[in-house]
């Protein structure tokens, strides 16, 4: 009889191992969705900074716009960059009259690992600044 008793209770604490194995899974599988989509977001973010300060920088030697977003786009070749302001081009420095200076803002929508589980709409918009001082 004995046997069987102790044979029955190991029985329940393999269940109850299972229950709490259960319960527990999808919180850590949730915690490592989280971390793997913060990194691909923070990935996100300087790719599209860079590009941004790319576009700045191509835009304060060379003064051509056109040649600036293709340098944005170059940085970031999976991206769907906007490119603001429109065109490009070097201005006043508000700070200093004698210094001209061009701004680019880069925004791109980006598209989540978890798709809608985290966001109802799937991506999350992400922009970048960079500022140059033009040349000249």
């Amino acid at each position: 009889m004995r046997a069987r008793r102790h044979r029955a209770e190991g029985t329940r604490e393999k269940g109850a191992a299972a229950v709490e194995f259960a319960l527990i899974v999808p919180i850590l599988l949730a915690l490592v969705l989280g971390i793997v989509e913060f990194g691909h977001i923070y990935n996100a973010q300087l790719v599209i900074t860079n590009a941004a300060r790319e576009a700045a920088r191509t835009m304060a030697v060379t003064g051509d716009p056109g040649t600036a977003l293709t340098a944005a786009q170059s940085v970031a070749p999976g991206f769907a960059l906007t490119v603001s302001p429109q065109p490009l081009a070097c201005v006043t420095d508000p700070t200093n009259a004698k210094l001209k200076q061009v701004t680019a803002t880069v925004t791109s929508n980006v598209p989540l690992i978890a798709g809608t589980w985290l966001n109802p709409a799937g991506t999350i918009s992400i922009s970048g600044v960079g500022v140059m001082r033009c040349e000249g």
